[in-house]
């Protein structure tokens, strides 16, 4: 089987034999019941690779369809006039690639159709062609346009200025942004040259900056018609990549089922809309299964930088932001505002729908999964601790202390980590801001030993656990306190029972009791006690 890893040509995939996941029934949908929409999905989610299907349907290249779904739904494959614009491979940090990619790509195509004297801004003259493309093909243009916010999120939360046309000196998010307007304005008078429009991109910013004076599209990024449009879909995985799930198992020495919630584990878990279907990162499992190893791909491919630059000037902490419930409005429409990560955390595909309340129109949302909770929580620590404890290697270092019951040493790993942390604790002189930060602070470090069954605030019978930590040879129940003992906290495990679900369990299970300092900045009281 040919992995199309990295292609996002249709035609190419088709030609050259890769492996395609069929998704032409839905684009034969959305060419038939709608003509201008828009679509929001994470990077790397196969938004390039719909552009490209849909570029090659409306050119009616029916050769490339061929035993495909459409091949039996499309009985006209007409050609149309196909304007292709993608915004995905420039460095829009730089103030004049915007408008030079714009500039490149009209002059182009007035090649083809003509200039129109009378026409001088980019978006006049593009509605131009549009009408002149129309005039002598005798059809309506379609214009498909991709990754369309990229010259934003290059951009946001960046101090970078530019000198517009006037001589006027403005940040080069507000210039690229009203390029964008001026641009996107000319669909609404050019709507009766228009057949089809789609655009697609991570992040819906705000009606009023980018989509002012445009025809508003149908926003289908929610839509459960179209929940399974990008990624790839639990039947869709089973019934397309069978024999590469049997190799895969037979490396891992696991059976069939077992290899199939492994997948899940780690890279299921988008959800796109009340529908709740469960969605598949296409990235990681093309990658997974063709290096027959389960590693963090997509994570990989790109450290969400813009987001914990975002996190990092916001009042809120990742941890006060997952698990909650929130109204639609709050993670759907974006208005550029570095004090609200939410929405742009959600609509990058680091945070997505895990449950929703259909009366209330709320969502729950929370970490997809595995790949996408541990590598965005390592970029965060990384930050948020000194640069010097590098929390991957302080993972592994703890990973094989509690493998080895080494208590100990777990405990000089922790005062080491947290020495970093001294200053914020001591600069916080209100009491509920000290919790919040210790709350925060214990978290990620919870959220760092994710590599075996770990639990935070674990509910039980008699209360709420801390922690828990599952490993082959030993099960860690810890219990932390802030400014109390190591005795109270280790008190509390024994009097809630919180080792009962345990009492039948091989293992070795532990109660640590763990004080924080916030005038130390550090631990002061660190206990151990096998149960």
């Amino acid at each position: 089987m040919k992995y199309p890893i990295g292609i996002q040509d249709f035609a190419q995939i088709i030609q050259d034999g890769y492996v395609y996941v069929d998704k032409t029934d839905l684009v034969y949908k959305l060419a038939t019941e709608g003509k201008i929409y828009f679509l929001s999905r994470p990077r790397r989610f196969g938004k390039s690779l719909l552009i490209s299907t849909l570029k090659y349907y409306f050119l009616g290249r029916k050769e490339l369809f061929k035993g495909l779904a459409i091949d039996k739904l499309e009985k006209q494959w007409a050609e149309y006039p196909v304007f292709h614009i993608s915004f995905s491979n420039g460095n829009f940090t730089d103030g004049k690639i915007l408008r030079q990619i714009l500039e490149d790509y009209i002059a182009e195509i007035e090649t083809v159709y003509g200039k129109n004297p009378n026409a001088n801004t980019i978006g006049g003259r593009f509605a131009s062609v549009l009408k002149a493309a129309h005039k002598k093909t005798g059809r309506r243009a379609v214009v498909l346009i991709d990754e369309y916010d990229k010259p934003l999120l290059d951009v946001i939360d960046l101090d970078l200025k530019v000198t517009d046309s006037e001589g006027n000196r403005m940040r080069l998010e507000d210039y690229n942004r009203n390029l964008l307007k001026g641009f996107y304005s000319l669909f609404k008078d050019a709507d009766e040259d228009l057949q089809f429009v789609m655009l697609t991109g991570v992040t819906k910013f705000s009606q009023v900056s980018v989509f002012s004076g445009f025809n508003q599209p149908d926003d289908i990024s929610m839509s459960g018609d179209f929940e399974g449009l990008c990624g790839i879909t639990k039947n869709e995985l089973l019934s397309v990549f069978d024999e590469p799930i049997h190799k895969l198992a037979d490396k891992f020495k696991l059976s069939y089922n077992e290899t199939v919630e492994r997948l899940k584990k780690k890279y299921d878990g988008y959800h796109f809309g009340e529908e709740m279907i469960d969605i598949f990162n296409p990235f990681s499992i093309l990658n997974c299964l063709k290096s027959k190893r389960m590693h963090n791909f997509w994570f990989a491919s790109g450290t969400p930088t813009y987001l914990v630059r975002l996190l990092a000037h916001s009042n809120e902490n990742i941890n006060e932001l997952v698990g909650k419930y929130y109204d639609a409005s709050q993670f759907i429409d974006y208005k550029a505002d570095v004090e609200q990560p939410l929405p742009m955390i959600y609509q990058s595909g680091y945070l997505t729908i895990k449950d929703c309340n259909i009366d209330r129109n709320t969502y729950l949302l929370d970490f997809p999964n595995e790949e996408v909770r541990n590598g965005f929580i390592e970029t965060v620590a990384s930050r948020y601790f000194s640069e010097s404890s590098q929390p991957k290697s302080w993972v592994n270092d703890v990973t094989d202390a509690l493998d080895d019951g080494d208590t100990a040493k777990f405990e000089k790993l922790m005062t080491a980590l947290l020495s970093s942390t001294t200053y914020r604790f001591q600069r916080k002189q209100d009491a509920m801001e000290c919790e919040r930060y210790f709350q925060y602070t214990f978290y990620l470090i919870v959220k760092m030993l994710g590599f075996y069954s770990t639990v935070a605030e674990k509910e039980t019978s008699e209360g709420r656990i801390d922690c828990v930590v599952e490993c082959p040879g030993h099960v860690y129940i810890i219990e932390f306190k802030l400014n109390g003992s190591a005795e109270a906290a280790l008190k509390q495990i024994e009097d809630k029972g919180y080792a009962k679900p345990y009492a039948a369990d091989k293992r070795k299970v532990i109660a640590l009791g763990i004080n924080f300092s916030s005038e130390k900045g550090t631990i002061d009281g660190f206990l151990k006690k096998e149960l």
